[in-house]
């Protein structure tokens, strides 16, 4: 399929002619080449009280144009390929099947499903008001029950069924596939063995110069560079270095010294030097900071620092898709920390007590560590900081 083109899109121009009075219509055609990759890389979103005709017209552009929005790419490149109703419950549900390629022209490279799902619910609240259509939660996915032994991954995908009966509306003429749920277990990043039962330790290359230390992570690893040193693996010392791309963060100005060596010239605000790293925030009431999910499913270790007088705040969420299930949350319950998670069916909250609270404005240090592995669960550390 990598060699066909998938979009044809072709005009045609009808009209009837009685002998007095002429009627003409433009017909826009478009045939897309629906793929196994596209497949493999799409999700389904669910849209509460519509219908199939109502949906095409005249949503369907508003749809394409809310999806292209959230994900920064063109309507050009989104790929609807099924409108189908939700047979399984009894509201008026639509399931619209999608993907999408990444922007920058690169030709067939497709959002992750995983990513795209992350974008469109993170991203649902902007994508209702483009699209003047409710996007609900996504719903559980065939991996839900944890079919992959060891340590291999679930993946949800679709796979080619059948092709459906056209669907129409007064301006819409669409033909669905009709795809089915299916799974693939697979090894991730820093997992071997027949069955992914043994993880790699990736620092065992000692992969950080200078002396930084290697910190592993599931799927990789983390360099803490030494004084003066700085990049991906310490491999850029700020003494005797030059300016390279990216080793100012967030929009600092990077500068040669005559004498050797570089510094990083930081834009106003919370930045800390000696390169504009962003490591402090603070929020006014009911505000928050998105960050990308944590996907790791057998251990990660999450530490932050914080200072508030708010008797009762939220510190970290993560979570599924649909606010079920699988969580984590830190917050702050009436002063004192309370860990809550749940790992399926029931809910474990963690609340150890604090002497004078954690509301006193003084900078304060969480950890939480999981690791699922039996005989060990899930930890929260927390101290005390003067900053």
């Amino acid at each position: 399929m990598a060699d066909v083109e998938l979009l044809q899109l072709t005009k045609l121009l009808f009209g009837v002619y009685d002998g007095i009075h002429v009627i003409t219509a433009l017909c826009t055609l478009r045939v897309t080449i629906i793929t196994e990759d596209m497949l493999t890389n799409s999700i389904t979103v669910r849209l509460e009280n519509m219908s199939q005709d109502k949906f095409l017209s005249p949503l369907l552009s508003l749809f394409v144009e809310g999806v292209a929005a959230v994900l920064s790419t063109t309507k050009e490149d989104i790929f609807i390929f099924n409108i189908q109703n939700d047979t399984d419950v009894s509201a008026n549900i639509l399931n619209v099947s999608f993907s999408a390629l990444l922007p920058g022209g690169v030709r067939n490279q497709y959002f992750p499903s995983e990513d795209l799902q992350e974008q469109i619910y993170l991203n649902r609240t902007l994508l209702t008001t483009i699209s003047t259509q409710r996007v609900l939660p996504f719903d559980d996915n065939i991996c839900l029950r944890e079919p992959c032994e060891n340590y291999m991954k679930c993946v949800s995908v679709l796979k080619f069924d059948s092709s459906a009966p056209f669907i129409s509306s007064d301006t819409v003429l669409f033909r669905p596939i009709h795809p089915i749920n299916g799974l693939r277990c697979r090894c991730p990043p820093g997992f071997t063995g027949d069955y992914c039962e043994t993880e790699i330790d990736l620092c065992y290359s000692d992969p950080c110069a200078n002396h930084g230390l290697c910190r592993s992570r599931e799927g990789g690893y983390n360099c803490e560079c030494r004084k003066d040193f700085t990049g991906d693996h310490c491999e850029v010392s700020s003494r005797s270095g030059r300016c390279a791309p990216g080793v100012c963060k967030n929009g600092g100005t990077c500068i040669n010294l005559l004498v050797g060596g570089f510094k990083c010239e930081c834009p106003s605000g919370e930045y800390e030097r000696p390169y504009c790293e962003m490591t402090t925030r603070s929020f006014p009431p009911q505000s928050f900071v998105t960050f990308k999910g944590l996907r790791q499913r057998f251990h990660f270790t999450v530490s932050l620092m914080f200072a508030t007088k708010e008797r009762n705040a939220l510190l970290l969420y993560n979570g599924r898709f649909n606010e079920k299930h699988d969580f984590i949350a830190l917050e702050i319950i009436e002063e004192q920390i309370q860990l809550t998670f749940s790992a399926g069916e029931s809910t474990t909250t963690v609340a150890p007590f604090i002497p004078g609270g954690v509301s006193d404005g003084q900078w304060h240090s969480v950890q939480v560590r999981y690791y699922n592995k039996v005989g060990e669960g899930l930890n929260c550390r927390i101290q005390n900081w003067q900053k």
